[in-house]
């Protein structure tokens, strides 16, 4: 199977990558409705997640938000190939920064910086803003189950000041790279398996919630700087007020206010989400 997928998405690079521009477009958009007519597993377990989420919208209108969602998955997934080699000045026209004032707060407190995120938009996007025009970045993340496609991948992410750790990665290599100047990054939103998962409310559900950050800002002092990639004409990056955990603020207190701004987002981009993952199964059977 993991042979199987490896060569599917390179034939999917390929034809992305030799395509003439003008006929791109039609090819993205076949695969997309392919994608979402054709997915008999992920599909239910999207829209079951759009249910709970949003429960005051209609079938109908929870159908649109699925299909758009499969497409920007599908079109996002061909930018990540284009933009395997992508130079600087590239990167730089083709997004557009809000909030910049917040990221050059946070580095600037003369604290340890841990940039938070979801999966939502093209989250690809985003570190090689922070690392080619900000500072070094580290990122925590989980390691592919196809060795193969960790292999493509690894180029593009450790390209412009930034390198990766696995999520598991010691206590002792995180202590290393924020001695060495560098800020971390971290997706929280996926369901943790953990015992020590923190319990949050996040659209009305509780659910297991990584509490990472929140501990590295408990045992650092580190600065927490919320952000997010959408797209409007051109990728956005938009990060958010930055803030540490009050000195009498509990694990809990803080890592639902990470849950709170994940939610709120989503609110207002909800197609962006990467709806894919049992995100309530602590809560609902899928």
């Amino acid at each position: 199977m993991d042979t199987l997928l490896y060569y599917l998405f390179y034939t999917f690079y390929i034809l992305i990558k030799y395509t003439p521009d003008f006929l791109k477009k039609y090819i993205l958009n076949l695969f997309y409705f392919l994608a979402y007519h054709l997915d008999f597993f992920r599909k239910k377990v999207v829209l079951k997640n759009l249910e709970i989420a949003f429960p005051n919208l209609s079938e109908k209108e929870r159908k649109k938000i699925a299909k758009q969602f499969y497409k920007n998955f599908v079109f996002y997934m061909a930018d990540m190939v284009e933009s395997l080699e992508i130079s600087k000045e590239e990167l730089a026209n083709k997004v557009k920064i809000i909030g910049e004032e917040n990221i050059n707060k946070a580095l600037k407190s003369g604290k340890p910086v841990v940039f938070m995120t979801a999966h939502f938009g093209n989250w690809e996007v985003a570190p090689k803003v922070i690392g080619a025009f900000y500072t070094k970045l580290t990122v925590l993340m989980r390691e592919f189950d196809n060795p193969k496609l960790g292999e493509f991948f690894k180029k593009s992410r450790n390209s412009f000041n930034i390198s990766t750790l696995n999520k598991r990665a010691s206590a002792r290599d995180i202590i290393k790279a924020l001695k060495n100047g560098n800020a971390l990054g971290v997706l929280i939103d996926q369901h943790s398996k953990s015992q020590k998962a923190e319990k949050v409310l996040f659209f009305n559900q509780e659910v297991a919630f990584n509490k990472a950050v929140s501990t590295l800002s408990k045992k650092f002092g580190a600065i927490v700087v919320p952000f997010f990639t959408y797209t409007q004409d051109k990728y956005v990056v938009e990060f958010l007020e930055p803030r540490s955990i009050g000195e009498n603020e509990s694990i809990h207190n803080f890592t639902q206010w990470q849950a709170n701004i994940i939610e709120e987002m989503i609110k207002k981009h909800p197609s962006e989400y990467y709806w894919f993952h049992k995100r309530f199964k602590l809560s609902i059977k899928y």
